[in-house]
């Protein structure tokens, strides 16, 4: 038999459509569908609450420093509670992790409306803290459970719909938190975050997913064990330290020096608006895209994608018309999309369940904890370098560790080398 016609073989364009049965679809699979429909909702609850009391400190006539404080409080609760949340993950059934931690918040939620006026503003960060920490705990809980729920073919196109979840509750969330504290108050919005949160809850509810194994080692251990996992995969050791150095320095650079040069040669507050509003809305596509396409080299494709992250800074060097500025940062969300849903999915595909929550917590700490210290590195560097020098420099570090991953066994197709694989695909059923 002759050989197909169209792409080789090994070429990273080639895709794995083929003439054949119809593909799956992940509505096929209904818990998949109603777990993805609870986390959605709760992902709006996690959007409303920093608006709603953001808004309830300024009313109260706090200023910058008392909303920095109350907004700190989340990120401070991602970074000293993801690894925990990874642990407790791969300890419990992940189903009855979600469960308890969105009723803990519920709760939280709903004593603080009922004592919202009598709290001190100071209080509030506190709040923000312990919710955090429970967004912390579900974070690599619900990621981790993906895999149970879908076959590995759908593994894309599910982690798409969770993508696609997360940013449309993105905005979702803080529209609905704005719109119910200028209409009825904090309060009200904070009652409402808590609904979702037990509508989150009752999706899970009696979910029949895996329990996993039990365990001696100590909770230590077990965070040693997921740092294992990433040092004894180096693909994937590699790409984390290019998204590190990514985020550490084209994110902060950009997103710290964007309103500045907004307001001196884009059109001002306005223009800084939409400039961020479409780089949420680049990542839509993005997410569509890779939960369609299925490229033999993923790993490939991806990194490729994220030298074009670079645009982010770089736009801002003179800075473009605002219209070649909107264009770079939509561009940017498209490419960041596009990498995290392939990026996901293979690492659902490669980690054993045991140390899969671990390993999901630790990518996503390194984007948390790496991000204030850029913000914090910002300032010193244009201080010394210049602006227009550091926006340069930070969108060759974009382009250059992207392209250096590459070089690393593994990363172009996002799995173990053939030679070295270090367990086989778990198989999974329809």
């Amino acid at each position: 038999m002759s050989a197909p016609s169209g792409p080789e073989r090994d070429s990273p364009l080639r895709t794995d459509d083929v003439a054949g049965p119809p593909r799956p679809r992940v509505r096929s699979h209904p818990r998949f569908v109603r777990v993805w429909a609870g986390q959605v909702a709760g992902a709006v609850g996690d959007q409303l609450i920093p608006v709603a009391l953001s808004l309830h400190v300024a009313r109260q006539g706090g200023g910058a420093g008392a909303v920095g404080v109350l907004l700190g409080g989340r990120v401070l609760a991602l970074v000293l509670c993801l690894l925990a949340g990874g642990v407790l993950a791969d300890r419990v059934r992940r189903s009855r992790l979600l469960v308890g931690v969105d009723v803990y918040r519920a709760t939280i939620l709903v004593l603080t409306a009922l004592v919202l006026d009598a709290l001190p503003l100071t209080a509030l960060a506190l709040v923000t803290l312990m919710v955090g920490a429970g967004e912390a705990m579900a974070r690599p809980a619900y990621r981790s459970l993906v895999p149970s729920l879908l076959p590995n073919t759908l593994l894309e196109r599910g982690n798409a719909m969770v993508s696609a979840g997360l940013r449309g509750s993105a905005v979702l969330g803080s529209l609905a938190g704005a719109t119910v504290v200028s209409l009825t108050g904090a309060r009200a919005a904070l009652l409402l975050a808590a609904a979702t949160f037990l509508a989150a809850a009752l999706t899970v509810l009696g979910l029949d997913d895996t329990t996993p194994r039990k365990t001696t080692t100590s909770v230590l251990g077990d965070a040693v064990a997921g740092l294992r996992a990433v040092r004894d995969r180096p693909w994937v050791l590699a790409v984390m330290v290019a998204v590190g150095l990514q985020i550490l320095a084209g994110t902060a650079t950009a997103l710290t020096l964007l309103p500045i040069v907004a307001q001196r040669g884009l059109g001002g507050e306005i223009a800084y608006g939409t400039v961020l509003a479409a780089m949420a809305l680049g990542a839509l596509p993005g997410v569509a895209l890779a939960g369609r396409w299925q490229p033999t080299r993923r790993g490939t494709m991806s990194m490729l994608a994220l030298v074009g992250y670079a645009a982010l800074p770089w736009s801002l060097v003179g800075p473009l018309p605002l219209p070649l500025t909107i264009a770079a940062f939509a561009f940017g969300g498209f490419v960041v999309e596009f990498y995290f849903v392939y990026w996901l999915s293979a690492l659902q595909r490669a980690v054993p369940s045991e140390v899969l929550g671990k390993v999901l917590a630790l990518d996503q700490l390194g984007s948390f904890a790496l991000l204030p210290l850029g913000y914090l590195a910002v300032g010193p560097a244009v201080a010394a370098f210049g602006e227009s020098d550091t926006l340069v420099v930070a969108g060759l570090v974009v382009a250059v560790s992207s392209l250096t991953a590459l070089l690393v066994p593994g990363v172009a197709t996002f799995q173990d080398p053939p030679r070295r694989r270090l367990r086989p695909d778990p198989p999974r059923t329809e």
